[in-house]
């Protein structure tokens, strides 16, 4: 009788551990490639299994993409809400750490967001996450402004901590990380500064 409930357990972890090699495979391929250009033969290569397994397990590309999703909110809020700091140069070492790790995709993901309507709801759940870590890690700051003067921050806050703005220092200025959490960091000190 134990024998069986362990091979339950034991199929439902294989099965896990195929979602997410599947769903690697594609964060992997989406790095480098169009969405409308990978195919399922593609992702399944990639993760070591079938057209038919990727089909099972997500139904398409965009049930694939709602898990990559899910996967990288669950893994920036982890990164970003853990052991929150209170100093802004600690807050923006957090932001860039998590920028460097996935801020390539975002990236190719909002290039794509004009083509590719199943990226608007993907790219929007982002959006917000970003305006409550904003609120969340410079809540102190904001306190301290009321009305016009408080938005006016919090939308300042919001433009200079974009993925934009890290991606133009590090890929297209071609700073190095250390450089660029450097200058982000002195962007957001000026601001809060300002009276």
């Amino acid at each position: 009788m134990a024998a069986r409930p362990y091979r339950q357990v034991a199929r439902e972890s294989a099965v896990r551990g195929t979602e997410q090699q599947i769903v690697e495979a594609f964060a992997t391929l989406m790095e480098t490639r169009w969405f409308d250009e990978v195919t399922l033969d593609e992702i399944a290569a990639a993760a070591g299994t079938t057209r038919q397994t990727v089909i099972r397990r997500f139904g398409s590309k965009a049930g694939l993409l709602s898990a990559l999703a899910a996967q990288q909110d669950s893994t920036i809020r982890t990164h970003r809400w853990q052991d929150a700091p209170a100093d802004v140069a600690g807050i923006i070492g957090v932001l860039m750490a998590d920028y460097e790790r996935s801020g390539d995709l975002v990236v190719r993901t909002l290039n794509q967001e004009d083509r590719i309507p199943e990226f608007g709801a993907v790219l929007d759940q982002g959006r917000r996450g970003h305006r409550e870590w904003i609120m969340d890690m410079f809540r102190p700051w904001l306190d301290r402004r009321e009305g016009a003067r408080r938005d006016d921050l919090f939308a300042e806050l919001l433009a200079v901590t974009d993925v934009w703005v890290w991606h133009l220092m590090r890929r297209r200025q071609g700073h190095d990380a250390e450089r660029t959490q450097r200058l982000m960091t002195q962007i957001v000190e000026r601001l809060l500064r300002e009276d």
